[in-house]
């Protein structure tokens, strides 16, 4: 399937131009965009909710292109008056090996044979809004991919126009293979008491965007049931056939009810096996509810409009779920749309902005986990957050910090009445508290999470974390006996697989870190362990064998020297000395400087290699 490497977003409100990494996210699958109020947040989401594979039931809940206003909301508010110029919302892409035999297959239907050369680079695909003097005049999806061809037994290929019906053919599978895109607001909590199921004069942007999930829910059955053919037609069918004032008493009388009530029956069988069932998943405990009710009616004082309804039953009683708690309507919402909006012909990426922001503490960390179930088999979560309730430390490498630049937030008082025209920016987490820290404000949530106060003697960035003390001692004597300063940190962990809150700290810091362990078996298992669970990539920890093939399947405190060992046994008597006499000899002499003035560089080859790789490797 076609890969998103990165997105660039241009003229949407009050960004100017911003750039969102994927390929370097390393496998990450939670992107997390932390900041403050007014910060921007959601005015990213809801530019991402606008690109090709944005879903429209949802993109129609803005204005743009999908709904019937004007499109006036999308343009900066600083240039309301004369915006002349495009909104855009890109990416690049890549195709991986499906797309490419799916290429040569259609080609070959055309009796041609396709350039893949041509087609393995990246390309953009782009959505562009046309303005002239703020009035919307044109919406264009802009597809930059080379297509070429050449006929067979010819060895010249030649670029095809974007007219030529085998690259209309292309694109069109590309679409329909890009990611999609799924962004849930948090006010679809407020959920219709009456879901209308057709459009209407005024029709709210909720009401339209629940009428499609019914639909998607049919769709998800596989069988071919619309609400328009039906439902409403068949209402309509009935109702001209009557010809009767009294045609919607005899309608509930008559055949066409039990037929449409079992459209409704499969909404409602769908929906308490995918929602409650999804419930269980994620909250692993049960719940009262045992059934999702949807009934029809028809809404006389509305033109006849058919609506539905969703209820729940615990068996005994039903409820509207309006008259439920915030808690209950949030997570119902979410699961309605998680539920069915994933696909297995492509995969997804689902949008959340600050959400269960309202909810307590528990319900946001199981919201956490329930993110990391979506995210599996390839999906990415991206969600927006101020609470530090909703910060997974495992997942701040693939974060971003935005401001809005038009904003002090650490001036205190502005009160966001700044006259600045907005500019909101976002900045790579690790990077922003690096480059800034002392504006920890914008990260507060984080240093809130972590529980952390900032130690004075842990050293400066960027570190290297290994396995334990005796490592530890070991590498910093060699550095020591070297009289060269190396540039970076050791860190002394407690075990090959105990440094997890030595690298939720480094994360939460933004540190540049790097974790070095033995080759050993247990050493080969944790660097695994870390690469899948903190989504740290295989240059960021790393065994011995990874520096040099030499030091396979060996434990770094193996390295140390015969001559070494020789005056560790003269001091404490006997051949073999115990782990811990080394370790002490190792203390000792990183303490006295007498007890080096015996070393010599000689003695720590090894481990000066390694320290003059990690040298290289970090900087």
């Amino acid at each position: 399937m076609p890969v998103i490497s990165s997105f660039t977003i241009k003229n949407f409100k009050g960004i100017e131009k911003i750039q969102i990494e994927l390929s370097d996210r390393v496998k990450c699958p939670v992107m997390t965009l932390i900041g403050l109020n007014e910060s921007g947040k959601t005015t990213i989401l809801e530019a991402l909710s606008h690109f090709v594979s944005g879903d429209k039931a949802v993109a129609s809940l803005f204005e743009g292109i999908h709904t019937k206003s004007t499109g006036a909301g999308l343009i900066p508010v600083n240039k309301k008056a004369a915006f002349t110029s495009t909104i855009e919302i890109s990416a690049r892409v890549t195709l991986d090996n499906n797309d490419l035999k799916k290429a040569r297959s259609l080609a070959r239907d055309h009796k041609k044979e396709i350039d893949e050369e041509a087609l393995k680079q990246e390309f953009v695909v782009l959505k562009s809004f046309a303005f002239e003097d703020s009035v919307l005049k044109k919406s264009t999806n802009i597809w930059t991919v080379k297509i070429a061809t050449k006929a067979k037994g010819n060895s010249k290929a030649k670029q095809l126009p974007d007219s030529d019906p085998l690259w209309k053919e292309l694109v069109t599978q590309m679409s329909s293979d890009l990611p999609q895109i799924n962004y849930f607001p948090t006010f679809l909590v407020d959920m219709p008491n009456k879901i209308y199921l057709r459009e209407y004069e005024k029709e709210p942007s909720v009401n339209r965007y629940y009428r499609h999930v019914f639909q998607d829910i049919l769709d998800s059955l596989g069988e071919g049931i619309s609400l328009e053919k039906h439902v409403c037609n068949r209402i309509d069918n009935f109702k001209e056939s009557e010809n009767n004032p009294s045609w919607f008493s005899i309608l509930y009388g008559s055949p066409i009810k039990p037929q449409i009530d079992s459209v409704f029956q499969k909404i409602s069988n769908a929906v308490t096996k995918e929602v409650l069932g999804s419930w269980q998943r994620v909250f692993q405990r049960p719940i009262s509810a045992k059934s999702i009710i949807v009934e029809w009616n028809i809404d006389i004082e509305k033109g006849n409009l058919p609506y539905a309804a969703f209820y729940v039953s615990d068996g005994e009683s039903r409820y509207a779920i309006s008259e439920r708690s915030l808690g209950f309507r949030w997570f119902f919402s979410f699961l309605l749309f998680t539920a069915f909006k994933q696909s297995h012909e492509r995969k997804t990426i689902f949008i959340f902005d600050e959400p269960a922001a309202n909810l307590h503490a528990k319900a946001q960390a199981e919201l956490l986990t329930s993110f990391e179930r979506i995210a599996s088999d390839g999906n990415l979560v991206v969600y927006s957050t101020h609470s530090h309730h909703m910060i997974e430390p495992k997942w701040l490498s693939g974060a971003y910090i935005v401001e809005n630049t038009a904003l002090d937030y650490d001036a205190g008082d502005s009160f966001g009445l700044s006259s600045k025209p907005t500019n909101i920016k976002i900045t790579k987490y690790r990077d922003f508290v690096s480059q800034y820290p002392s504006r920890s404000s914008y990260f507060q949530p984080v240093i809130e999470k972590l529980e952390y106060v900032n130690p004075s003697l842990i050293g400066a960035a960027p570190f290297v974390i290994v396995e334990g003390i005796s490592d530890y001692f070991a590498l910093r004597l060699a550095e020591l006996v070297s009289r060269f300063k190396y540039d970076f940190s050791l860190i002394p962990g407690s075990g090959a697989g105990s440094s997890a809150p030595l690298v939720s700290l480094l994360m939460g810091r933004g540190e540049k870190f790097l974790i070095v362990l033995d080759d050993d078996k247990a050493g080969r298992k944790e660097q695994k362990r870390y690469t899948e669970e903190w989504f740290l990539n295989e240059s960021e920890v790393f065994t011995l064998a990874f520096i040099d093939k030499k030091f396979e399947g060996l434990q770094l405190e193996g390295l140390i020297s015969s001559s070494i060992i020789e005056k560790v046994s003269r001091k404490h008597g006997g051949d073999n000395p115990s782990k811990k006499q080394i370790g002490w000899y190792l203390a000792e002499a990183c303490a006295d400087a007498k007890i080096r003035e015996e070393l010599k560089s000689e003695d720590f080859t090894d481990l000066l290699y390694i320290l003059d790789f990690i040298q290289n490797k970090i900087n």
